[in-house]
């Protein structure tokens, strides 16, 4: 099993907070059968250049593999980013931003009214820079009839659709969660998980939510999908 959405990295955002909770998220993982966590953590362009981003990145990513154990059973940890949409991205060399050697870019777009530019973006990253764009949890923005709309017009393209596990587990979002899984050709399953108590890792809930609802067919299809997304020198969607 691949994690493809995980705020692992000790102290780099809002996630772990310290090398232990990043150890313990990472043993709660391997209890669930995860071989692969993608290290996600957040990028804000207004807040780190770039360069400076991957330079904390990759401290942090050695300080935690410094404390595992020589031998460990726990997951691979694969250098990634949940990159914030914005203004001019595709022109910021965005593979810098990519799931390590591959096309595949954990996009979150903006927590507002997406506009025409927005959307345009998204289609550029996509068909024109031939970016295996993965749209993080969109059912946070589904809070408008137009985002909704915009959201239905971008899963018409060779793009992903990553609905985070505890939309699933809670009865009041799941249909959401499920119809979203269900809108792209590609749909991806993650947990998200920043802590052990509040946002905790939960891949394993979510993946029994989907064979109950939608089929071990489709779970083996998400499985598939999120190898793909992960392998070397991917090709597009």
């Amino acid at each position: 099993m691949i994690e493809l959405h995980a705020h692992i990295l000790p102290q780099m955002d809002d996630g772990s907070e310290s090398v232990e909770m990043s150890l313990a998220m990472l043993q709660a993982l391997a209890g669930m059968g995860v071989g692969t966590v993608c290290a996600t953590s957040h990028y804000y362009a207004r807040e780190n250049s770039v360069t400076m981003y991957l330079a904390r990145r990759a401290a942090a990513l050695n300080a935690l593999h410094s404390a595992i154990p020589a031998g460990s059973s726990l997951p691979r940890i694969l250098p990634a980013a949940e990159a914030a949409y914005f203004r001019g991205m595709e022109e910021h060399h965005p593979e810098r931003l990519c799931i390590e050697n591959t096309r595949t870019l954990m996009l979150e777009m903006p927590f507002s009214e997406w506009t025409d530019q927005q959307v345009e973006t998204v289609a550029v990253l996509s068909l024109d820079l031939h970016f295996n764009v993965v749209l993080v949890h969109p059912e946070r923005f589904c809070f408008s009839s137009s985002n909704r709309r915009r959201l239905e017009e971008l899963a018409k393209l060779p793009l992903a659709l990553q609905v985070n596990a505890d939309t699933l587990l809670r009865w009041g979002t799941r249909r959401q969660g499920l119809e979203l899984l269900e809108l792209t050709a590609t749909p991806l399953l993650g947990s998200d998980c920043h802590d052990m108590t509040k946002r905790p890792p939960n891949l394993k809930g979510g993946r029994e939510m989907v064979r109950r609802k939608l089929g071990e067919a489709f779970l083996a299809q998400m499985d598939e999908n999120a190898r793909r997304l992960t392998a070397p020198t991917l090709a597009q969607v």
